[in-house]
This record gives C-alpha cells, structure tokens and sequence, in this order.
C-alpha cells in the first residue's frame, strides 16, 4: 500500500447490502426485493462472500476494519448462521479491530430472542431497528408489516442479548401524523432508553406507492412544511433533554454511541461496498455495482472448487466517478456541515494544505452574513436557521 496515501483515503469500513424484504414498505426507493426464493437468496450469499473474498487481494485489506453495516432491505430475515458467515468472510479477508462497531439493520418482529444471541456471539454490536412511529394506524399507512408492541419485543430482546447499542429510526411528516404523534413516538422511544435515534423527514420518491398516492390527490392529509419543521425541532429538543444529543441533521446519541460507521461518510472517509447496487469510495474513485440481481450473481459466480482469489473485486461494479482534490473540498463542506461540529478549520488544512478560510472564504462570509452559518475559532457549522435550510447551504459547495 502506497506510504502516500492519508488517513482519511485508508478505507476501514464496509457496508454490505440485503436486498431482501418480507414486504416494501410504501415509502421505500431502496433497491430491496419482497419475498425472493431461498435458492436465489443463497446464491447471493456465496456471491457475496466472493466478493469480499475478491476485495482481500487489495492493498489497502491489511488494514482492518473499524466498521461493518449490514443495511438493505431486511437483513434481520437472514439466518443468524448466515449472517456469522459473512462476518467470518470479513474477518478473514480483512480481520477486525477488537472494538470494531458491527451494525445490523432490523425491522421489528424478524428476530427471535435465539437469533439476537446468536448474533450477538457472532460479533454484532449494534442493532438498529426500524420503528418509523409508535401509532399502528400510521405504520399502517406507510405500509409496515409490524407495530409497536413487536419494537418493544426486539428491544427487550436485544437488550437481553447484550447488545452494547441500540438504535432506532422513526419518520415525521407522514399522512395524518400530528405534533402529538411525533412526540408520543419520541417518548416512546425515550422510554424504551434507545441509545441513538435517526429521524428522517418522509420524501416522497418517484416510483413509490406513496408518490403515485400524492400524483393521485389522495395524501391531503400530509403535514405543510412549517409543521414538519416544527415536528423535526420538538424531536430533537426533546432528545436533547433526555440526554441524547443531535451530532448530525437527522441523528441524536448518547455519549459514546455516534454510529462510527455513519461519520465515515459524513467525514468523507473511504470505505468498501458490497453486494447489490452497493456504492464504496476507494482509491478517490466513487463506484456503484450492479442493481440487476442476474449481472451481480453471474460477475462473482465460481464453482465451489475454484477458488475466488485473484478474482477483479470490482467484477459487478462501474466507475461513476473520479473524485479530484477540488471535488473532494466540495465534499468535506457538503458532508461535514451536516454534522453539529461542522468543519473544523484544522481538519480541512490538514487534509488539502489550504486554509477553509482562502478556499472558501466568501462564501462562508455571506452564509454567516445570511445567518445559516456560525463561525468561531474552530471552524464553521450550521445554525439553527442552517439546519432548516440546509439545502441552500450545501447548494454553495456544488
């Protein structure tokens, strides 16, 4: 591995996709598909563990990882033992750090308390699971297969387990969901004592049943947006006075419980993707593999005997682009801002050896003119205007 290479160009993460689902949620533009065959869900697996296998002969494998997410779709509907044999696929490939944070993604009501043993035994360390909102109705709705008893359930569980954090998503502005809703699901949550919390403002994607609901005129009841401003600020108020406090736009934790893997991303860190449709950012290329199962499958497929050493890692995947040192400042503003630290203005001149303030300097001055940004002797982040309009903000660094 080349001594030239930085730190923050040293990938030690992974995010390996699912794409199952038992059912797609509503809202979801996610590559996930519903009810696949068990044969074809084997095969991914051992497409997969190529894949990693293949990612081993990299120079940058000896260094082992710090973060693992297993994200989709549902990858709780995997069996446990599935789901140790990738991480044993990983170990091996890459070994881990002992304090590696291996994360895995669930919806409530796909794990038995067995399962959330044995995985904890495996490795995993953090289990995030998807309640979205605490009124049946509303997860009615939206087209989720559980309620809010089956969340109590898998926490509990989890807990039992011995996971050392638990997360938990939930969604404001969705049809027929009132401030009440929001702050009931929030101390719902508070109550369940969570350890991290995602929140995400409902978008209405193209392609989606809920976007062809609202072309249709049938979602009158969604909440304007001065009422989904108001119900993301009681969200985070009231986390923050429980103890869990707002670290990035749309995640609040306790001490010691940031989701590592997320600040990959948000600090611009390199990492490997793997599995369907799954994106990685190595050697300053961004690339994405393959969305057509058939292609994934054929591009890491060998019979047993032969071994997948040697193997192109990126068979199943195409370059979208080459990130050059000007579209990587561009990035750190994008990514960073959305933390609650910002940018700092030593990271940024370690990291480029130019000054935020010479790269950036008019820019920031007419965003903290505007009052979106705040600027002090560490560097710069958004305030509280910033984060309603954010948008406007990163538009700047485009």
């Amino acid at each position: 591995m080349s001594h030239e290479m930085m730190d923050w160009q040293i990938p030690t993460a992974v995010y390996l996709h699912i794409p199952f689902c038992r059912q797609k949620c509503l809202y979801c533009d996610f590559l996930s598909f519903a009810g696949c065959d068990s044969a074809t869900m084997a095969d991914y697996l051992a497409a997969l563990e190529h894949e990693i296998q293949a990612a081993g002969s990299l120079p940058t494998a000896q260094v082992p990882l710090q973060t693992i997410y297993f994200g989709g779709g549902t990858p709780s509907l995997l069996p446990p033992e599935d789901l140790r044999r990738l991480l044993q696929a990983l170990a091996l490939s890459f070994q881990l750090t002992p304090d590696a944070e291996i994360s895995l993604e669930a919806n409530p009501g796909t794990l038995h308390p067995d399962d959330l043993k044995t995985l904890r035994q495996a490795g995993f360390t953090r289990i995030s699971i998807g309640l979205q909102a605490s009124q049946d109705h509303l997860l009615r709705r939206i087209g989720r297969i559980h309620n809010a008893s089956d969340f109590s359930k898998t926490v509990r569980a989890a807990r039992a387990a011995g996971f050392r954090s638990i997360s938990a998503d939930m969604m404001f502005g969705l049809p027929g969901q009132t401030l009440d809703d929001v702050a009931d699901t929030t101390d719902f949550l508070l109550d369940h004592q969570v350890d991290h919390l995602s929140y995400y403002g409902l978008i209405l994607e193209d392609g989606t049943p809920l976007a062809a609901a609202a072309a249709r005129g049938e979602l009158s009841d969604l909440p304007d947006d001065e009422t989904e401003r108001t119900q993301y600020h009681l969200i985070r108020r009231r986390l923050a006075d429980a103890g869990l406090e707002p670290y990035e736009i749309s995640s609040s934790a306790r001490s010691g419980h940031r989701c590592r893997h997320h600040l990959v991303y948000w600090q611009g860190r390199s990492y490997y993707g793997f599995g369907l449709s799954a994106h990685s950012y190595l050697y300053g290329q961004r690339r994405a593999n393959t969305e057509r199962m058939t292609d994934y499958l054929a591009a890491f497929h060998h019979p047993a005997e032969q071994s997948s050493t040697g193997q192109n890692p990126f068979a199943a995947s195409s370059l979208l682009e080459t990130v050059d040192r000007e579209e990587a400042m561009n990035e750190m503003m994008l990514l960073g801002l959305r933390l609650t630290d910002g940018v700092s203005f030593n990271d940024f001149a370690g990291r480029f050896g130019t000054p935020l303030t010479v790269r950036y300097g008019k820019v920031i001055d007419a965003l903290v003119d505007r009052g979106l940004l705040v600027r002090d002797d560490r560097g710069v982040r958004l305030t509280c205007l910033g984060l309603d309009l954010a948008n406007l903000v990163f538009e700047q660094f485009v």
